[in-house]
């Protein structure tokens, strides 16, 4: 008796230790968001093949679920050795499921110099790759004149024909950008989902440029409130991994760090389409997860650069990836730029959401990305298997007049093929 006893407190003391776990929140330092410090934040990442595993012989397995950033002791030990040889401080980290890495966000010392710290990090045989924290920026500027009220860019593509075939039903968008205004009129119930990656930042306004991209693509239709989005029936995910660098503007920064978040969610969450209505430097974590969103089939939609250096292109310029440029924009081509996708769309005066149930015009790059991810949805409501350069072909006609005629002709040849495929089963029945 003394023993069963004994046998049952130590399984009370077990489950005691062992509570169960619905998810951890990610512990972040407000340095990461502060723009003085971002030249001396890096980031480090390394394999860690037991990202979500728990350990062999742990017979309650239940009890250990792991959280959304939840990372092996393994990788937090290796994390704070870097941090003690190299005299760092960890700032922020959690594991990339996507990629299978561990990745860490450490400070350097003011006393010690950068380039040395990454020179060194790159020879340790514990480390797969170190890079510094790149800072990215939204493209849109915003336009003036109150009393035009005219979705041009809407008329002359015919969007109401089309809309009779396509609405983007069923198909998913992530929209990477500042955070969105889900209460505006013509946004509500039309996000989703939302997921906020910069929550530790204690200044922020009211995600202006986020709402702006929203309502292109995804404005409710027949509501007697504003404009009219360009796949309003698609599923729309909100991540928020860019924020305003001064109240009521659009102007908007975002970082590696953010943008890895938040891609790395969008890939786990299996969208169609990802919306990047932003740019900056070529940054090598990024560029990894991009890569594998596009292996998942996954449609990257970004903005182009109005500059041609090393401080923008990113991730417009990446293969795989479709670069958007508003049609009026100048724009200075690179000699190697034989394998972009790049496209042309309207991006001047476009008239959308704004916080607080405003509207106004909007113009840039930014604009036109949203509008090609709207006509990307609408193409795949039609045919989800399309490759992407049977895609891109047809985005590329996307300014001719007749474009809207595809859509038509699609549906009318899709209801053939349906109506042969039902002859075809009705006389298997009655063979």
């Amino acid at each position: 008796m003394k023993a069963y006893f004994s046998f049952l407190l130590l399984l009370l003391v077990s489950f005691t230790i062992l509570p169960v776990k619905a998810d951890e929140k990610l512990s972040v330092d407000p340095k990461v968001f502060d723009s003085k410090q971002s030249e001396r934040i890096i980031l480090v990442t390394y394999a860690d093949n037991h990202i979500n595993q728990v350990p062999i012989g742990m017979t309650n397995q239940i009890y250990r679920r792991r959280g959304d950033y939840s990372s092996s002791t393994w990788s937090k030990r290796i994390a704070s050795s870097i941090e003690a040889d190299y005299k760092l401080k960890i700032l922020s980290q959690w594991p990339i499921k996507e990629i299978g890495e561990h990745c860490v966000v450490y400070l350097i010392n003011e006393d010690e110099p950068i380039a040395d710290v990454i020179a060194a990090l790159s020879k340790d045989d514990r480390v797969d790759n170190v890079q510094v924290m790149n800072t990215f920026q939204v493209m849109a500027e915003k336009y003036s004149d109150p009393y035009y009220r005219l979705q041009t860019n809407i008329h002359s593509m015919n969007l109401a024909e089309i809309h009779n075939q396509a609405t983007g039903k069923n198909i998913s968008i992530a929209i990477v950008d500042t955070g969105v205004d889900i209460n505006h009129p013509d946004l509500k119930g039309q996000i989703q989902q939302s997921k906020n990656f910069v929550t530790q930042k204690s200044v922020d306004s009211g995600d202006i440029h986020g709402t702006a991209i929203a309502g292109v693509i995804v404005a409710k239709p027949n509501n007697g409130h504003g404009i009219v989005g360009i796949a309003p029936d698609s599923h729309v995910i909100a991540l928020k991994a860019c924020w305003s660098i001064k109240a009521n503007s659009l102007e908007a920064i975002c970082n590696s760090f953010t943008l890895a978040l938040a891609i790395n969610t969008a890939i786990e969450k299996k969208v169609d389409i990802l919306n990047l209505s932003l740019t900056g430097p070529h940054d090598p974590l990024l560029a990894r997860l991009i890569e594998k969103a596009i292996q998942q089939g996954i449609i990257i939609v970004a903005s182009q650069a109005v500059s041609n250096d090393e401080k923008s292109g990113f991730p417009a310029q990446q293969p795989g990836v479709i670069g958007v440029r508003s049609m009026n924009n100048r724009y200075v081509h690179s000699s190697h730029e034989s394998h972009i996708l790049t496209l042309s769309a309207p991006g001047e005066d476009i008239l959308t959401t704004l916080p607080d149930g405003a509207y106004d015009f909007v113009s840039g790059n930014s604009l036109a990305t949203a509008h090609v991810s709207g006509l990307t949805a609408l193409l795949l409501q039609l045919k989800r298997s399309m490759t992407q350069q049977e895609l891109f072909k047809l985005l590329a006609k996307a300014n001719e007049p007749t474009f809207y005629k595809f859509f038509t002709k699609a549906r009318l040849r899709n209801k053939a093929i349906s109506v042969i495929s039902d002859d075809g089963r009705k006389l298997l029945r009655r063979s």
